[in-house]
C-alpha cells in the first residue's frame, strides 16, 4: 500500500511539474491575454468616459479623471507584460504584436485625456471611436489564451 501511495505521490509531482513549466510559447500567450483583458477593460472605461462627456452626462474634469485612471491602469497592465522575456521566435511574435497593441491603446488614451483637458470636443469625438476599436481589438487578444 505505501509503494501505491509513493508511486502516486511521485506521479503527482511529475504532473505537477510538467503543468507548472509548460510551453514557454503558451504562457506568453497566457501573459498577453491577461494583459489584453485588463487593458481592455481600461480602455473601455476611457471610452464610456469620452463618449460620456460628448452625450452632456458627463463634464470634462470628472471624464478626464476616469481617463487618467484608466491610463494609470493601462500603464500597470503594459509595463507588467514588458517583464515578459520571449525564448522563442513564436514567443517574439507573440510578445511584439501584444506590446504594439498595449503601446497603441495607451496612445489613444492618453490623447483622449489631453482631448479632454483642452476642451477639444472634435478630437474626443475622434478618438472615441478609435478607442471603440482598440478595445474591440484587445477584448479579442484576451481570448487568444482561453
Amino acid at each position: 500500500m505505501r509503494r501505491v501511495i509513493g508511486w502516486f505521490g511521485i506521479g503527482c509531482l511529475v504532473i505537477a511539474f510538467a503543468v507548472g513549466c509548460g510551453d514557454p510559447d503558451r504562457q506568453l500567450r497566457s501573459e498577453g491575454a491577461r494583459a489584453a483583458r485588463e487593458a481592455a477593460s481600461a480602455a473601455g472605461t476611457a471610452e464610456l468616459a469620452g463618449q460620456s462627456f460628448l452625450d452632456h452626462k458627463l463634464w470634462s474634469q470628472p471624464a478626464g479623471q476616469l481617463v487618467s485612471e484608466a491610463e494609470e491602469a493601462l500603464g500597470k497592465a503594459s509595463s507588467t507584460f514588458d517583464q515578459q522575456q520571449p525564448t522563442t521566435r513564436a514567443s517574439r511574435k507573440t510578445y511584439d504584436e501584444v506590446s504594439k497593441t498595449l503601446d497603441d491603446a495607451a496612445g489613444n488614451v492618453t490623447d483622449l485625456r489631453i482631448a479632454l483637458d483642452n476642451g477639444d470636443v472634435d478630437g474626443v469625438a475622434e478618438l472615441v471611436k478609435e478607442l471603440a476599436g482598440t478595445t474591440e481589438g484587445l477584448r479579442k487578444l484576451g481570448e487568444t489564451a482561453k
